[in-house]
């Protein structure tokens, strides 16, 4: 799937390997912080959106690479690409190479270069952790961190316009959406070789109720909205049920 986003004045264009869910992170942002009364400018629709799109290339590639001592390498030079370091690896693509220069800028303008770095540094290592384990605790472990971190990069760019109320419910919002996300792809990522963890049925059901239960405390959170409540039904529908009913059919 692919198509230019719409990023207040400008469009953006990624690459035809785009992952349909990154393309709708842009107009979820839209919506999440109209919900808590921010507006933001059209700059930081692209930074965000940009720090998007370089996560899913990030991410994408490095789902291709069978080999742990070739990843290691990737991870390196994704954070010395970032860094603006010379480097030599052919598994940084040019697509890749350019969404992270791009970052790299957004992050220098926001003054959050180092920080961005290390966490990215840390979800890189978490990452292999997550493919490599065979644990059911350490994996929701680690999907739980990824979505924690994943947040941090993203209120890093938006600390100007942002709000205690929003920061508090992004960060809770993202255990339960990445856990949803590990649960929707579960079986298709063992298939392909991204994860270890057998997609049982008692995994599934680990992370079903992991999520869940976060969910309830979100609710507390968001439960006094009436835009969040409809968003995150409607949300949770598209990622579980309807996904995985289309993606079914179209095989």
């Amino acid at each position: 799937m692919n198509g230019a986003v719409t990023t207040g004045d400008e469009l953006l264009v990624p690459g035809p390997a785009v992952r349909r869910e990154y393309l709708k992170l842009p107009g979820d942002l839209a919506h999440l912080t109209g919900s808590f009364g921010i507006t933001l400018p059209p700059q930081l629709h692209r930074h965000a959106a940009a720090l998007a799109f370089s996560i899913e290339c990030t991410d994408r590639l490095l789902d291709a690479i069978p080999q742990a001592q070739r990843r290691a390498r990737f991870s390196a030079d994704v954070v010395s690409c970032l860094r603006g370091e010379k480097f030599s690896n052919e598994d940084i693509t040019p697509e890749l190479a350019g969404w992270l220069a791009r970052l790299s800028e957004v992050a220098e303008r926001h003054g959050v270069s180092v920080r961005f770095r290390e966490i990215i540094r840390e979800l890189l290592s978490n990452s292999e952790e997550m493919r490599t384990t065979r644990n059911h605790a350490r994996f929701v472990d680690c999907a739980v961190r990824e979505g924690r971190w994943m947040v941090e990069l993203l209120l890093l760019l938006l600390a100007k316009v942002s709000s205690p109320q929003f920061d508090s419910f992004m960060r809770q919002l993202s255990e339960p959406a990445n856990l949803a996300d590990k649960l929707r792809d579960a079986r298709r990522d063992f298939l392909r070789g991204e994860i270890a963890v057998r997609p049982t049925v008692s995994f599934r059901a680990r992370l079903l109720c992991e999520m869940l239960w976060r969910v309830v405390r979100l609710v507390r959170v968001s439960g006094v909205n009436g835009r969040l409540v409809v968003w995150g039904v409607h949300s949770l529908f598209i990622e579980l049920i309807w996904f995985r009913f289309s993606t079914s059919h179209s095989r």
